[in-house]
């Protein structure tokens, strides 16, 4: 007798999706949601159109500043178009977060300052987010104090976690006794811990 893996009772993912097909609550929230969606994806694609153009300027073919965060080849000529457009500001908080990213790359260590200065007065979730990423990625060790310094930086929130890794790795042993101190930091004791198992 062969012995059935499906519980009874149970319902298959076929099945399931089957029965939301007819659910008519379900749909009608599902067109909601996906119109809501596409209505905030067309705002942030009309809203980064000066990016788009500017980059397409300096020879870069995108519809988006999320092309150059997902991909893996170099981009200089579309670094200070990034860093002028991020400074300019004005935009809406996705496209800010955006901008931040594409920075998350090492060449960007020539605006750090200035990536700090924008990270401390940032004002939406999402840009805080994308600017710690590229303050992360671009730091360097003449960064390291800075570094340490922002995360005293009660104004700003979890992002602030985002720079631990990077503090490990341009702060040597002082990265490393800096982040060993944080290990039951209600903030930073988690990602701290971890950081130094890997590295134990």
């Amino acid at each position: 007798m062969t012995r059935s893996n499906k519980k009874s009772g149970a319902m298959s993912a076929t099945e399931f999706m089957a029965q939301l097909q007819k659910d008519q609550e379900y749909q009608s929230k599902k067109t909601a949601f996906d119109a809501e969606h596409q209505a905030r994806v067309s705002l942030f694609r009309k809203a980064e159109q000066p990016i788009v153009e500017d980059l397409r300027g300096v020879g870069l073919d995108v519809k988006s500043v999320w092309d150059l965060v997902n991909t893996a080849d170099p981009y200089p000529a579309a670094l200070p178009v990034l860093f002028e457009h991020l400074e300019r500001g004005g935009y809406p908080d996705r496209v800010l977060e955006g901008l931040g990213r594409a920075l998350a790359v090492k060449p960007a260590q020539i605006y750090w300052p200035r990536l700090r200065e924008l990270y401390l007065r940032a004002t939406g979730p999402d840009e805080e987010q994308g600017l710690a990423v590229a303050l992360a990625a671009s730091a360097t060790p003449e960064n390291l104090n800075a570094l340490l310094d922002l995360l005293n930086e009660t104004t700003r929130g979890s992002s602030r976690i985002l720079f631990l890794s990077t503090i490990v790795r341009v702060g040597g042993d002082i990265g490393r006794n800096a982040v060993e101190s944080l290990r039951h930091d209600p903030l930073f004791g988690k990602e701290a811990r971890a950081l130094l198992k890997q590295r134990s």
